[in-house]
């Protein structure tokens, strides 16, 4: 598909909002075949794909514009880490929320394999202070020092909280990985149309057929420049000059 097709395809999904595989826009090759096209998805889309959709389109167009990504890189089943690989996630994210307009940011968390190591950790530490007071009687001229002698299990609780409040402070940099919930394309459109509803408005009510044929020539002629050629059954390569 040529740059033109990459676009009629963009503004037709943003129109209408409706998603066209690779695979559809190549069988396509008549503004009439397009126009076919759009009403078997417009019948079939409800409120809540229609919104997700719409987030899609401006994901998927801000990412070509901001990262230079191809059309087919970007679809509701492509992982979120292929596109924001770790290095640059939390830069690239930022950067394609600011082009959005979205000023909340993506909860990101720390690795399992890291959590697990805090847990593992916290708790070893936390027993290891319990037991360093059962075995260890401690005399002081503090009272609080001579409390947690007494109570060993209470110590050992006590450093445990504060041995994984320091772990929390120095890992938050760590905080890189998507959450399970957070993995793909679609789940990251839903996202938006939950924290962002300003980029997606409600969308249209059903359209006919003669709104569909009308949208699709204003699209159809303001990119190719072929108004005095336009036809339903005119060719997209051969008669309306698609490159």
């Amino acid at each position: 598909m040529g740059l033109d097709g990459v676009e009629i395809a963009m503004k037709v999904e943003e129109a209408f909002d409706i998603v066209i595989d690779d695979a559809e826009a190549a069988k396509t090759f008549t503004p009439g075949q397009l126009i076919e096209l759009v009403m078997s998805k417009v019948g079939r889309t409800d409120h809540a794909a229609c919104l997700t959709q719409r987030a899609f389109h401006r994901l998927r167009a801000s990412l070509m514009r901001q990262l230079g990504m191809k059309r087919n890189q970007f679809r509701l089943e492509t992982p979120l880490a292929e596109l924001f690989p770790r290095p640059l996630r939390k830069q690239r994210l930022r950067q394609i929320f600011n082009d959005l307009g979205v000023s909340k940011n993506i909860e990101l968390v720390r690795p399992k394999w890291l959590d697990n190591t805090m847990v593992v950790g916290i708790l070893g530490g936390g027993i290891a202070a319990a037991v360093f007071f059962a075995w260890h009687p401690v005399s002081s001229p503090y009272f609080v020092v001579n409390f947690l002698a007494a109570s060993p299990v209470l110590a050992g609780i006590i450093f445990a909280f504060l041995l994984g409040w320091t772990c929390v402070r120095l890992t938050r940099g760590m905080r890189y990985e998507f959450k399970p919930s957070m993995t793909t394309v679609a789940s990251l459109s839903r996202w938006i149309v939950a924290n962002a509803p300003n980029l997606v408005e409600a969308p249209p009510g059903q359209w006919n057929r003669e709104q569909v044929a009308e949208k699709v020539r204003e699209i159809v002629i303001d990119i190719l420049n072929c108004e005095k050629n336009y036809r339903e059954d005119a060719n997209f390569v051969k008669e309306l000059g698609l490159s």
